[in-house]
């Protein structure tokens, strides 16, 4: 692939005054990346690849990078398909070396990152008991999930902060607000990734570069097993789901979408929960007649929903 020109129709540069603000327009006026370079990690993924259509639907090229080639193809063919241009990365961004040669990629084939998004994770690799954990593990989990995502940032901070223009979001986990058990680990790394995303925001405000992250939770994504789940699962979503369903890559990628353009210019150092209201709900189920926070009581429910009488301990 060609390096490409492009136009980057410049922006807010940090400094202007309210009585500036009717001249620039508003910021969610016509497509909200016209021109933009975004670099999607973790690109083939269910979300990955839905903010590689978003980023496409409003005017961004796209660089989508993940391990699984046949992804990588699928989701570049997206982005193509909607007038975008798009490079595809095959790579394993856990090996040494593998983030900076996928930053020079990018700037080689488009000029400069822009918008830089960490949607590369992973759990599966090591759910179990900690005590039956290993460092080996640990560092695998380390890397797919909290290394990469610094190295990331590393590498793109010093184009953005040379242009005065950056948008960085990183992905964590409700688990790493809450806890998952067997999964110690994990949740360190994406309590990490949110602390990291505070300070690395507060750092490069000045230099118009906003860093955020985003938390997810029960989407539906190869990381929850969902393509392996029987139908008759789907009954019981609405009891752990405030929402109702599970959340689709493009519920994700609309919030990405927010944090990566001039709408989330006075958003700095936040992580989203995107979650259809799992952390919220703080352990409350929702059953045929009643809310309840004892998980015995879902089931005492569903087997009998007349229960209306006499109200249960526990249930609201």
């Amino acid at each position: 692939m060609h390096p490409i020109s492009v136009r980057c129709t410049e922006r807010s540069k940090g400094n202007d005054v309210a009585a500036d603000q009717g001249t620039r327009g508003a910021p969610w006026q016509g497509p909200l990346c016209a021109g933009r370079i975004a670099v999607v990690t973790g690109g083939g993924g269910s979300i990955g690849s839905a903010c590689g259509r978003a980023f496409a639907d409003h005017g961004a090229d796209v660089v989508i990078v993940d391990i699984a080639h046949d992804r990588v193809a699928a989701a570049v063919a997206s982005v193509e398909s909607r007038g975008r241009q798009a490079l595809g990365i095959v790579s394993d961004l856990t090996a040494d070396g593998a983030v900076d040669d996928m930053v020079a990629q990018a700037v080689a084939a488009f000029g400069r990152s822009d918008i830089l998004v960490n949607a590369l994770g992973e759990h599966l690799v090591l759910a179990g008991p900690f005590e039956s954990s290993t460092p080996e593990g640990w560092d695998r989990l380390y890397r797919v999930n909290l290394l990469h995502t610094m190295q990331a940032c590393h590498a793109v901070l010093p184009g953005m902060r040379e242009r005065k223009w950056g948008r960085i979001v990183n992905f964590s986990s409700v688990e790493g607000i809450r806890s998952m058990p067997h999964a110690a680990p994990y949740t360190a790394y994406k309590g990490a990734i949110d602390s990291f995303t505070k300070t690395l925001g507060v750092e490069f405000a000045g230099d118009n570069i906003r860093v955020n992250c985003v938390a997810v939770d029960k989407t539906r994504s190869y990381q929850v097993n969902f393509y392996d789940m029987p139908e008759e699962y789907e009954r019981h979503v609405p009891i752990w789901i405030p929402a109702g369903r599970y959340g689709e890559g493009d519920d994700v990628a609309a919030v990405v979408l927010f944090l990566s353009t001039e709408m989330a210019a006075w958003v700095v150092g936040q992580t989203i929960v995107a979650d259809g209201g799992t952390l919220a709900a703080g352990g409350w189920y929702r059953t045929p007649v009643k809310w309840t926070n004892s998980p015995l009581l879902v089931q005492y429910f569903e087997d009998d929903p007349s229960i209306n009488a006499a109200r249960p301990r526990g249930v609201q």
